[in-house]
């Protein structure tokens, strides 16, 4: 679900992290109780205004719970706009995205956003009712509010066939929002994503597409997934692809694929190309694709030059191939080095003593529970890893050291943890616990849905092993 905020002051106070603002009569009893229990499951803290009477203006208290909001969330509705309690609500929220850099998320609940956003339909005729008596200034102000907040790209409760799984979305993206702190033991990670930052010139209203150009397995998805997550708010449209994705075979497939990913629309087809690329040509957009092939390059210079990606738009993408960026003009190209002796000294240990990029976290975890001798022998191989920064030797130090079973089990792992399980069931011995094993030494590491994940560069080494037995 995207979002948008138009700047991030370094000091405010938050009292809570989201302000909903809904209509009552449309989603009281149905979708907002769901919603605010999905909200405090994830421990995310949401103003409710169960003391606070409705009238035609917001109170003083009001007011500053949305001020004192990390987010708001607008659920539109056919009823919402038959409130001006919910008219200013909305207004208010708007000022502070704009003021504060608050962030704002849109929820099209039953309601076509370009009814929203041109006050049209049935959407239009309650909110013509609601602005009979009012004076000219005041309506303007909130057709100004609800055109604004209808080209945030949000989820539509039309294009999903659960409730239930829109509300789980929308509480993920909403925490996803939230600040984290899941790059704060990243050794030297500050210093990369700064040098990024400079590159990308964040600030500046210039359409930017930078490459982030290294050796397999040196870091670049992780600083490119850092900078994300900094920055993704101060952007109305943001996408971030992961490089399990299928890879688009065409320009058409590819732009598809990014209007779906940018809109949210997930794998479903978008109802409106138009109303699509209007969204896109009229707001900040991120875009990071990680493991760019050549084809879905050329498709975003396409993008840039014919002026779908513009008002400060930024695009970031990686590849371990350098020619992938040059041929296709690419002149901003962020190149990641390998870490000095002491971060990768102190990459070692983290993953040694259980706290912890490929090689040093495969290392350090190969020797984690390891004895004394086991240490005082492992230098000499470690050292001849690390000076000839071969990862694949790294990968190969860690599966030597594993048992016959577990070197079976690198090279007969499904993608799925009950497949696996299944899979190597007849042997004699605890498939669950020899998983874990593995991704104890981070050879491989499992999703709390169950998926297995493997490295390319162990993929590769696991493939080549099996084809040599």
């Amino acid at each position: 679900m995207a979002s948008s905020s138009s700047s991030s002051p370094s000091t405010h106070h938050y009292s809570y992290d989201v302000f909903p603002s809904f209509s009552s009569k449309d989603v009281g009893r149905t979708f907002l109780s769901h919603f605010l229990e999905g909200l405090k499951s994830k421990g995310i803290k949401t103003f409710q205004n169960n003391g606070i009477m409705r009238s035609e203006y917001i109170t003083t208290e009001l007011a500053r719970a949305i001020e004192e909001s990390r987010i708001s969330v607008v659920i539109l509705s056919k009823n919402y706009p038959s409130s001006s309690w919910c008219l200013n609500e909305l207004q208010r929220i708007m000022k502070c995205k704009v003021s504060l850099g608050q962030i704002v998320m849109a929820i099209f609940y039953d309601v076509d956003p370009s009814d929203v956003r041109e006050q049209t339909g049935d959407f239009g005729k309650v909110f013509e009712e609601t602005c009979y008596g009012k004076t000219d200034e005041q309506k303007k102000k909130w057709r100004k509010a609800l055109s604004h907040v209808a080209v945030i790209a949000g989820e539509h409760s039309i294009s999903w066939a659960s409730e239930a799984e829109m509300i789980s979305k929308i509480v993920m993206d909403v925490s996803n929002e939230l600040p984290s702190t899941d790059f704060d033991q990243l050794v030297g990670i500050e210093a990369h994503v700064a040098k990024l930052k400079a590159m990308v010139c964040l600030e500046s209203d210039e359409v930017k597409v930078v490459g982030i150009w290294g050796p397999a397995g040196i870091g670049k998805a992780t600083i490119a997934r850092a900078l994300y997550n900094q920055v993704s708010r101060n952007f109305q449209l943001k996408f971030y692809r992961e490089p399990s994705w299928k890879r688009a075979s065409n320009t058409m497939e590819f732009q598809e694929e990014l209007l779906s990913g940018v809109l949210d629309h997930r794998d479903m087809k978008i109802p409106n190309k138009q109303e699509a690329i209007f969204r896109l040509m009229h707001q900040r957009v991120l875009v990071v694709i990680d493991c760019v092939s050549f084809v879905e390059l050329q498709a975003l210079q396409k993008l840039v030059q014919q002026w779908y990606l513009r008002f400060g738009s930024k695009v970031i993408v990686t590849n371990a191939d350098l020619y992938t960026f040059t041929d296709n003009g690419i002149e901003q190209i962020y190149k990641v080095t390998y870490p000095s002796r002491e971060e990768a000294l102190q990459i070692f240990s983290y993953a040694a003593f259980g706290q912890s990029d490929l090689p040093q976290e495969i290392l350090g975890s190969a020797l984690r529970g390891k004895n004394k001798e086991e240490w005082t022998m492992a230098p000499a191989k470690v050292n001849t890893c690390l000076v000839d920064t071969d990862i694949q030797k790294a990968t190969r130090f860690a599966h030597d050291g594993l048992s016959k079973k577990h070197k079976r089990e690198t090279t007969s792992s499904s993608k799925n943890l009950n497949n696996a399980i299944y899979t190597l069931s007849g042997s004699d011995w605890d498939v669950e616990k020899g998983l874990q094993t593995l991704a104890d030494m981070a050879l491989i590491s499992i999703s709390e849905g169950g998926e297995i994940m493997m490295h390319g560069l162990v993929q590769s080494m696991s493939t080549r092993l099996r084809w040599n037995r």
